[in-house]
């Protein structure tokens, strides 16, 4: 049981035992720490706009190349320390922090192309591990050879070596860890989020064994399987389908968690390295007309709905329960009637009058995922993110179908 607890939101979110329950949780992966280059981290693509001189974990000034740094190191040094105090209760419970993401991971080629930036990286994690007692690095790079979000004019965020060069840069982090752990006596863990699509797994026509030989030093990756449809395409469709529904015009191309999953086995990675990626959020379009079925299902909508976080195109569960766009019976509310996608193991939320159509996850749903990590031999789950779980109604859901 894998969850990512969104430090820049820790104001409205803080650490504690109500937002994170280790007693739930296998490890909670601390999102997000940046890597330095030239005396500055972050992206100064538009979309992201945040640069800032590197500081390491002490607030002072921080210049290696590669080294992991903070954003603010006194509210994330705090956050951290928290995390770390809930292991007096919950032994089982372990911290790691997770590196980059889909805005901050404009450096990873950079660092890993250098042999002495990615000597920084080593360096760094390990003097991190030990001073706030971590258990360990999440490597989220978005994504080697292929940028998620486009790099700016003259600045290199992606080459043709990425994968390669990820190799060599975890095998050089996992001999340190395992030097560092000798003499604390622990393990400390590296694992990676990993992408769920053909492009990711393949290394263009050299195919998947790069990434069977990356897993080697991994102690597992996490698999994002979501995100099969956002709210930007004018198609409304599942964002975290189990199986395939041959409804979908996505279903050829293995848009859908199981494939996702069965791409790596077919890969060479061992069941018991991988962990699949569950979403505690849903999208919503608009403007989607009734269709055949009467539910907005696979429409072409008017684009993203409004009303959801912060006002976007985002829904939780437990933002609809809020909203009462769903009840506590799990029925629909406010004008919503719920659907069930038998072929996707999937919910959604249809509402005629203004053509509002949701894809999200509930109880139902991930017990059917559950059920699919098991029958699998998968090492667990992992979701994203802690926040979007109000009353913790979904991680308690998940943590129940996972014991069973």
């Amino acid at each position: 049981m894998v969850g990512y607890y969104p430090g820049w939101k820790s104001d409205a979110f803080p650490v504690t035992a109500a937002n994170v329950d280790a007693g739930r949780l296998t490890m909670a992966l601390y999102a997000f720490l940046g890597v330095c280059w030239n005396g500055k981290h972050g992206n100064p693509e538009p979309s992201v706009n945040y640069v800032a001189p590197c500081q390491d974990a002490a607030g002072e000034a921080q210049a290696a190349n590669g080294a992991l740094v903070f954003r603010d190191a006194a509210k994330d040094g705090a956050n951290l320390r928290a995390l770390v105090a809930m292991k007096r209760r919950h032994p089982q419970f372990k911290v790691v922090v997770s590196v980059g993401g889909w805005d901050w991971s404009n450096q990873f080629s950079n660092v890993a192309d250098s042999a002495e930036a990615r000597a920084s990286f080593v360096a760094s994690s390990v003097k991190l591990m030990r001073r706030f007692g971590l258990d360990g690095v999440d490597i989220d790079w978005e994504y080697p050879t292929e940028a998620g979000v486009p790099c700016v004019a003259g600045a290199v965020c992606a080459r043709p070596a990425d994968k390669r060069n990820f190799i060599m840069l975890a095998r050089e982090l996992r001999a340190a860890f395992d030097a560092a752990g000798r003499q604390d006596r622990k393990h400390y863990s590296i694992t990676i989020a990993a992408g769920g699509n053909a492009n990711y797994v393949n290394d263009g026509a050299a195919g998947g064994g790069w990434i069977a030989e990356l897993a080697q030093s991994l102690d597992w990756i996490n698999i994002m399987a979501y995100d099969f449809h956002m709210p930007w395409e004018k198609r409304s469709g599942h964002h975290a389908a189990l199986f395939a529904d041959p409804a979908d015009p996505v279903t050829a191309d293995g848009l859908y968690a199981s494939a996702s999953v069965q791409r790596y086995l077919r890969a060479g990675v061992a069941a018991d390295k991988l962990v699949m990626g569950v979403p505690f959020y849903g999208y919503g379009w608009k403007g989607c007309p009734p269709g055949a079925g009467g539910d907005g299902q696979y429409q072409d909508c008017g684009g993203g709905a409004g009303g959801g976080v912060d006002g976007g195109n985002a829904y939780g569960y437990g933002l609809l329960r809020k909203l009462g766009y769903l009840t506590a019976g799990h029925d629909g509310g406010q004008g919503f009637q719920r659907h069930w996608n038998g072929a996707a193991r999937a919910p959604y939320l249809y509402r005629a009058a203004d053509g509002v159509w949701i894809s999200y996850e509930d109880p139902a749903s991930l017990k059917e995922k559950a059920r699919y990590v098991k029958a699998q031999g998968l090492r667990g789950a992992m979701f994203w993110e802690l926040s979007a779980d109000g009353g913790q109604q979904m991680l308690r859901a998940l943590s129940a179908a996972m014991r069973k």
